[in-house]
């Protein structure tokens, strides 16, 4: 979900608990939560497509879902697309995890050829906000090329 829907969401859970009353919802929010009321509870949030630049026509793409389990940590997982490029180029994806001093982890997966797609998995504790990008990996030259934008996938509510 894009972060202006999120908001929205959020907009319209705070109406109606508004409406439906606040005593009510002290008590089941801070049951559900479970030791981590600074973040905001996932439930299989989905993100993407996110793309690469072109390449002669077309992007490589990567699409997922990111929750929270139980202990706090949290999983980005998905499935890598890379299509009609060549050999020596291949679809490739980055998550960033980042906590709230700033530290950063991040983990790739790469996808070569055009038939199907390549499933990825990562995890971390501690998290503040995840970023995805797509690009594409040059095997020729051991490098990216042709990254799309950063894209919030998941952030820390602010309190």
């Amino acid at each position: 979900m894009r972060r202006s829907v999120r908001t929205l969401l959020g907009i319209a859970a705070a109406s109606t608990v508004l409406a439906v009353g606040v005593p009510a919802f002290a008590s089941s929010a801070s049951a559900s939560t479970q030791g981590t009321a600074r973040k905001v509870l996932l439930e299989d949030d989905f993100w993407g497509y996110n793309y690469s630049k072109y390449f002669h026509g077309s992007p490589a793409k990567a699409k997922g879902h990111v929750y929270e389990e139980n202990d706090g940590s949290f999983h980005v997982e998905g499935k890598l697309y890379d299509k009609n490029s060549p050999n020596w180029l291949c679809g490739y994806v980055q998550v960033k995890f980042e906590n709230e001093d700033g530290d950063e982890s991040t983990y790739w997966a790469k996808k070569c050829g055009s038939s199907g797609y390549r499933y990825f998995h990562f995890y971390e504790d501690d998290v503040d906000n995840i970023q995805v990008r797509v690009c594409y990996y040059d095997n020729n030259h051991g490098t990216k090329k042709y990254c799309g934008r950063w894209d919030y996938i998941y952030e820390a509510d602010e309190q």
